[in-house]
């Protein structure tokens, strides 16, 4: 369609640097890279890829390519040292700069309100997203970004990846704040996650100087059928509510699924009508961030009537252990999403893979794999648009190489290379490409 979104995203955390610049806070991840073993190589993200200064280079790169719109995360900390109460004008100056350097570029803003860089300040008084204060707090956040800068932004993204950031930071202990909690305390932290972006969406709208649309981005099991025949479809549907069970279904239905509390028994969250309420604020859209399959087989055996068809040895695979490759997830996923609620719109809020990118003789960066990872993905995206999902757009991770979590520098998941050394970009071949299709706004 001719309105199709291209886009590409970051987060602050993975490409600012100068985490404690100009007044900023402490995040968690500041905290968890300076413990040693955390990270790849204790690497931190002091400097990264210093957009904190270099925002117009990457901008540049931006209006090189044709994007036209690009998603970019608000660092909590760097607005709010403390987590709440006194707001750090610094931060506030450096979001505007941005903003305004987009519009002058011809490149419209989708700014996500909290990308992983929760204020340390919040760990250390409420414990998190432990409580439901972190979840309350953001809401503030929430009213102070829409208040600043809806007047020029008219897309937010609330939370990003709440299984995420609770799965790795609450359960295993891999990411920020590198917890290991019993599983009722798991589901009780993501349930407070998915009441902050309730309470982010309705602090958007109270404080928005402008008709502007709002939604959460997630990230489910990218599930698909083994085989697209009846059996397996429906069992791909199955398999699609059963993970969406504790976020996607309640803020979309306002409760959680019987099934799903049955099975948690005394793990569930504890909450109430109240809490539902909030947490099912109506959304203008979804966003669903996707990178691997789940192959769904029927399975009457199973007690969900599905079962997980696990991966051969030998299937291809990119430069991260999960990242599997199945370019149906962007056909399935959206249209499983479009199913099952009546959305208005969809959006893959990030889509992308990691390869073992190098500067040849030439200093240019032929990632061919990459740019087969992407044209199948899209192919799989075009089929959805005609089979009448409403995908509205698709945004590439990332716009550039970036820090990692806790792979550190060691992945690289970027359109442009960087240089950490001297922190040159260079786009790939993969930006060309990406420069062609939305030149043609179509299939290249």
């Amino acid at each position: 369609p001719a309105d199709f979104v291209w886009g590409a995203a970051t987060a602050p955390v993975q490409i600012e640097g100068s985490p404690l610049a100009d007044g900023a806070g402490e995040s968690i991840w500041y905290r968890f890279c300076r413990q040693p073993g955390r990270i790849h190589q204790d690497e931190n993200f002091d400097l990264t890829c210093d957009s904190y200064h270099r925002y117009r280079d990457d901008i540049h790169w931006m209006k090189w390519m044709g994007l036209r719109h690009y998603r970019f995360g608000i660092s909590w900390p760097r607005l709010m040292p403390d987590g709440t109460g006194a707001v750090n004008s610094a931060g506030l100056d450096y979001y505007n700069r941005v903003i305004d350097a987009l519009l002058e570029a011809g490149i419209e803003p989708w700014v996500t309100i909290f990308h992983w860089d929760l204020p340390q300040a919040l760990e250390d008084r409420w414990d998190g997203w432990e409580s439901r204060q972190t979840a309350e707090a953001l809401g503030d956040l929430a009213s102070l970004v829409s208040d600043k800068f809806s007047d020029r932004v008219k897309h937010f993204f609330t939370v990003n990846e709440i299984s995420s950031f609770i799965g790795a930071g609450y359960r295993s202990g891999k990411f920020a704040p590198g917890k290991r909690l019993d599983p009722q305390q798991v589901a009780q932290a993501e349930h407070h996650a998915c009441l902050g972006h309730g309470y982010a969406l309705q602090g958007i709208r109270a404080a928005a100087r402008q008709k502007c649309s709002a939604g959460m981005v997630d990230v489910l099991e990218s599930v698909v059928p083994v085989m697209e025949t009846t059996p397996h479809i429906e069992a791909a549907r199955k398999a699609f509510r059963y993970f969406a069970a504790s976020r996607l279904v309640p803020m979309m239905e306002g409760a959680y699924p019987a099934f799903w509390l049955k099975e948690k028994e005394s793990d569930a969250p504890r909450f109430t009508e109240e809490e539902m309420r909030v947490i099912s604020t109506p959304v203008d859209f979804v966003g669903l961030n996707m990178y691997a399959p789940h192959y769904i087989a029927a399975d009457d055996n199973q007690e969900h009537g599905f079962r997980v068809v696990p991966f051969q040895v030998g299937h291809p695979q990119l430069n991260m252990p999960w990242a599997k490759i199945g370019p149906e997830i962007t056909y399935w996923l959206p249209r499983l999403a479009a199913e099952a609620w009546e959305v208005p719109a969809i959006y893959i809020g990030e889509n992308g893979c990691a390869c073992e990118d190098k500067l040849n003789a030439d200093g240019q960066v032929d990632d061919t794999a990459r740019v087969l990872y992407l044209r199948e993905h899209f192919r799989s995206a075009s089929r959805a648009i005609q089979d009448g999902v409403p995908l509205k757009g698709y945004f590439v991770w990332s716009l550039l190489d970036n820090f990692e979590w806790a792979s550190g520098f060691s992945k690289r998941f970027g359109l442009l290379y960087t240089n950490y050394s001297t922190l040159e970009r260079t786009p790939k071949l993969s930006a060309h490409f990406y420069k062609e299709v939305i030149n043609r706004n179509a299939l290249v």
